[in-house]
């Protein structure tokens, strides 16, 4: 499970680089701007103030696009801190509400999740700790949306959320066939007999995983 929590790591790599570089790219761009206007301070001194305002106004608003995509990369590199940490923890204490945003943020490198899927996250406003093989979990979780993206087309609406503990996957654009229980039962061999796999399709595709704490 570890190496294929790792393998689906490194495939997601160049989407990462990819996911980094419009940011950083944002910040130097809005950097160099306000560098810019810093330079022309001198040749302002003594002006009118109208012109100082302006400037200064839209320092401040490129400050905060500095801020913005500053705070992008940020969560970038939490998400790909929080797999690698916890691949090499394996069996482990898992915070499901962490363990939903981190998952999903690492996901945005997949280009089909970021700009093909109408996405709804709700990790919901409680904590929730498991134990469990955080690598079983991790394959299960993106099986299921690999799942999904590869049974659907692009413009599918997918929900992924926390409710009493449990993981929920609702996805209307998608029908349980038979084909598909078995493709969502292989990728979650890995936690058999440690979660409660529940699949319906009153309203599209729904699927709820709930952990089994020791």
């Amino acid at each position: 499970m570890k190496q294929k929590v790792l393998a689906h790591i490194g495939s997601l790599m160049g989407g990462m680089v990819h996911n980094l570089n419009t940011p950083l790219m944002w910040i130097m761009g809005r950097a160099q701007l306000v560098q810019s206007r810093n330079e022309k301070l001198d040749t302002l001194n003594g002006k009118d103030g109208e012109d100082l305002r302006a400037m200064k106004t839209k320092n401040i608003k490129d400050l905060k696009s500095i801020q913005d995509g500053a705070d992008k990369i940020d969560h970038i590199l939490k998400s790909l801190g929080y797999k690698i940490q916890m691949t090499n923890e394996g069996y482990t204490s898992i915070e499901l509400r962490e363990f939903l945003e981190r998952e999903t943020d690492f996901l945005m490198a997949d280009m089909r999740f970021k700009h093909e899927t109408l996405r709804e996250v709700e990790p919901g406003p409680r904590s929730c700790y498991v134990k469990c093989d955080y690598n079983a979990l991790s394959c299960a979780f993106t099986g299921i949306i690999e799942t999904i993206m590869n049974s659907t087309e692009k413009g599918r609406a997918l929900k992924i959320s926390l409710e009493n503990g449990a993981i929920l996957f609702r996805c209307p654009d998608l029908k349980l066939t038979p084909e598909i229980r078995g493709m969502v039962e292989s990728v979650c061999l890995g936690i058999r007999g440690r979660a409660d796999i529940v699949m319906g399709d009153e309203h599209g595709f729904e699927i709820s995983l709930w952990i089994k704490d020791a």
